[in-house]
């Protein structure tokens, strides 16, 4: 009767299966996540941390595991469980965080905080900034430069540069053209028009390469942080899409 050879063949089968399953292991980053300004929390507060793929500087982070947790004041501790299949020596990891009430984006990480490959442990730290301040106040007479696009760092001789002036007029550098126009930001929320002024010059590869992305950037941008002499540009998701420094 061939049904017990089948049967038997089923149950090495689920063995084999389970055995392999089993090698794949859990992993965990932990640390803790803290701001620095003097500001209480709303009661419905979440810290939401996600273990990230940055390993290529020509695509946007890829997370690998993310997780919401309660929050009743800061610092607050994290333990982030994540599979240990997806991490491959030669690669880079980073964990970022964001405090958010609803979907409203209050603090978020503005570095890199690498983890897990390349020398680095399994824990981090997390100093997240508040995200806008005053609005456009926060950002009227301001002037900056871009040091970074989707992740990936500048490597330019003339990066782009962007000011803003009153009631959200901005203008700027591609590194090689000039634009402008009007921007609609209310709190830390920010837009960019799509049918922005700029001139048509005619630009080196390199360089029209790099205004490209900046402008493109542009129009995926939500929301802003302002931390000092820095400022990052969100997506929607809360990733950190533009970074640049305050002009001297």
């Amino acid at each position: 009767m061939p049904f017990p050879k089948l049967g038997q063949a089923i149950v090495a089968g689920a063995i084999v299966l389970a055995l392999l399953g089993s090698q794949s292991s859990a992993g965990t980053v932990t640390g803790t996540a803290t701001y620095r300004e003097r500001i209480a929390l709303p009661p419905d507060a979440t810290l939401y941390v996600e273990l990230q793929d940055i390993s290529r500087a020509d695509a946007a982070a890829v997370t690998l595991a993310a997780q919401r947790f309660a929050l009743n004041g800061v610092p607050s501790g994290f333990e982030l469980s994540f599979d240990d299949a997806l991490i491959h020596e030669g690669m880079t990891y980073a964990v970022r965080g964001s405090i958010l009430q609803g979907e409203q984006l209050l603090f978020t990480t503005d570095m890199v905080h690498p983890v897990l490959t390349n020398g680095e442990g399994n824990s981090a730290d997390l100093v997240l900034v508040q995200a806008g301040g005053q609005g456009v106040a926060t950002l009227e007479g301001s002037e900056w430069t871009a040091i970074g696009i989707d992740g990936a760092v500048l490597d330019t001789n003339r990066p782009p540069q962007l000011s803003f002036a009153q009631d959200g007029a901005f203008g700027g550098s591609g590194g090689c053209n000039r634009f402008s126009g009007q921007a609609k930001i209310n709190g830390n929320s920010i837009e960019f028009p799509d049918n922005m002024a700029a001139t048509l010059m005619a630009c080196p590869p390199e360089m029209e390469e790099v205004e490209d992305q900046f402008l493109a950037a542009l129009q995926g941008v939500t929301t802003f942080a302002v931390a000092g002499d820095s400022l990052v540009l969100l997506d929607a998701a809360g990733e950190p899409v533009l970074k640049l420094v305050r002009a001297q």
